[in-house]
């Protein structure tokens, strides 16, 4: 018999979310999402922005040049702060220098981050993805969980998060993004449905069903007692893992698509490829991830 999935109960909060921007269009997706956390939990918005110091250190340009990058950056994070979507929050800017990896993991730490929220830069479908090279840094350093959001989402009022997806391996570090999932579900009345992937060679025996019986059992063993209060399904399909979880984010009207990871995006592993990086990059809605 396995050893049974412990789902810990984590104390959550997310008083501080770091809004990370390089003033890209695709930055720029995520505003209504850090907004709508931000209202929602009373949250503290850090802006921030890392300057690379390729430049100076390669003498291609001037130290003037150089403090009117930092100018401009600061200007650019200024007027985030004063727009529209972040009226009535408190709000406070973070310039940065030096290289992202190191920068935000410090930046992190130093302000106390609960939520990197970020945008992503496009999608082209599951062959040609793009996340964009400052996310796909955010997602290999970030000490905290992070909320991805592709271009074209809109958040509606009435639907956000109203049904979040959990794709889950049934192990203990899928279990990590799940205290997030509970707060966020109570904050906005969510239901959830709890997902768990098998081979598509295994749906091909027409017992399939009956014989995944046991393992959708332990899924709500594991899971229930704490989902409890947000009408949780539990749905066992068959197939290739990133198609599948895509799949059923769609056929469900996923407001949020929130995954425990293990290593997907550590230096050394082939991004890319990787079922997070797909789900991230090819969404049609928020992407929660917690290591």
């Amino acid at each position: 018999m396995a050893a049974p999935l412990l789902v810990p109960p984590v104390a959550v909060r997310l008083k501080n979310v770091l809004y990370a921007t390089d003033f890209s269009e695709g930055s720029t997706h995520a505003l209504p999402y850090v907004q709508a956390v931000a209202k929602a939990f009373g949250s503290v918005v850090y802006i921030c922005h890392i300057l690379a110091p390729t430049p100076l250190a390669a003498g291609a340009a001037s130290p003037q040049l150089y403090e009117a990058a930092g100018k401009e950056a600061s200007d650019q994070m200024a007027a985030l702060l004063h727009s529209p979507a972040l009226a009535g929050l408190e709000g406070k800017l973070v310039l940065a220098e030096g290289a992202i990896d190191d920068e935000l993991v410090r930046v992190i730490r130093e302000k106390n981050i609960d939520l990197v929220v970020a945008g992503t830069h496009g999608r082209t479908g599951l062959r040609k993805l793009l996340m964009g090279s400052v996310v796909e840094a955010i997602c290999r350093v970030s000490t905290c969980p992070i909320l991805t959001v592709g271009p074209g989402l809109k958040l509606q009022d009435g639907d956000r998060f109203k049904r979040i997806l959990f794709p889950t391996d049934l192990s203990d570090e899928s279990a990590r993004v799940v205290p997030y999932l509970v707060l966020l579900a109570r904050k906005y009345g969510s239901s959830l449905t709890v997902l768990h992937v098998m081979p598509e060679e295994a749906g091909v025996n027409p017992d399939a069903r009956a014989l995944s019986e046991p393992i959708r059992r332990r899924m709500m063993e594991e899971f229930e007692p704490t989902l409890a209060n947000f009408r949780p399904e539990f749905i066992i399909e068959f197939g290739g893992s990133t198609e599948t979880i895509l799949r059923v984010a769609d056929e469900r009207n996923a407001g949020l698509i929130g995954m425990g990871i293990r290593n997907a995006f550590l230096p050394g592993i082939q991004l890319r490829s990787s079922t997070a990086y797909r789900i991230v990059a090819a969404a049609h809605c928020p992407v929660l991830t917690c290591r």
